[in-house]
């Protein structure tokens, strides 16, 4: 099987428009790992999007804070674009995000927005968070995002834990080893902050045990002018060009 992972869409439209144009003919299944909302510009038709596409959509911190109304733990930039967001989307679209569930699992795989001990919020930074999580994870690999920063760890029984890092172009394939457990950050499709523009989306083939993440361009010109157009902060547009 080959599952494509994506998260942090942001409302980005013209980026998960590209990535799940890219995932549609490479894979068999696909998962959004949440936060399909906030910051972007198009929430309501990048929920719709991936709810016609993916065939699991997770929860995030983002739509956990539209759902509970509750945006106490969110920076002033997130917490503006969430404001602007909850006046944005309808009331059948808020009710499809309650419905997102906070994990799943699919062959030996878990997949969260935040972390295995945390789902939703807890940022998974470095490794000694990453050792924390390894202790709590009952699966070979856990997916997840949140951070929008690509890479990972992985961790052999009784050994030290190990930084799985990108090249210079933001890309990586790791190869899945017996023996290892893996924790697998897929980055950001809509606001990406490793320097690199443009989307980040995984593809997990199972049968040959290999995990790429690819870079996928698209018209990031057309979302930065409706971020302003559209009166979200200023700073949201200048993190979609400079991808940061």
């Amino acid at each position: 099987m080959r599952i494509g992972i994506i998260s942090d869409i942001h409302g980005n439209l013209e980026a998960a428009k590209a990535s799940l144009l890219f995932l549609g003919g490479k894979t068999d299944f696909i998962t959004m790992t949440g936060d399909v909302v906030g910051y972007g510009p198009d929430p309501e038709e990048c929920v719709e999007l991936v709810m016609e596409k993916a065939g699991t959509v997770l929860k995030g911190n983002h739509e956990e804070g539209i759902i509970t109304g509750n945006l106490s733990r969110f920076k002033e930039t997130a917490r503006i674009a969430l404001e602007w967001t909850q006046s944005r989307l309808s009331s059948s679209c808020k009710s499809k995000l309650e419905g997102f569930p906070e994990k799943d699992v699919r062959e030996d795989c878990l997949f969260v927005h935040a972390s295995v001990s945390d789902p939703i919020f807890k940022y998974l930074l470095n490794s000694e968070d990453a050792c924390e999580e390894f202790g709590v994870l009952d699966k070979k690999i856990c997916f997840f995002g949140h951070t929008h920063m690509p890479g990972g760890f992985r961790k052999k029984a009784d050994g030290a834990v190990e930084v799985i890092r990108t090249d210079f172009s933001g890309r990586l394939e790791i190869g899945i080893e017996d023996g290892f457990s893996y924790l697998i950050n897929v980055g950001s499709v809509g606001q990406p902050r490793d320097g690199f523009p443009f989307a980040c989306a995984a593809i997990y083939d199972t049968g040959k045990n290999i995990v790429n993440l690819h870079r996928i361009e698209y018209p990031l010109e057309i979302t930065r002018k409706k971020i302003i157009e559209r009166g979200l902060p200023s700073v949201l547009a200048r993190r979609i060009v400079q991808g940061i």
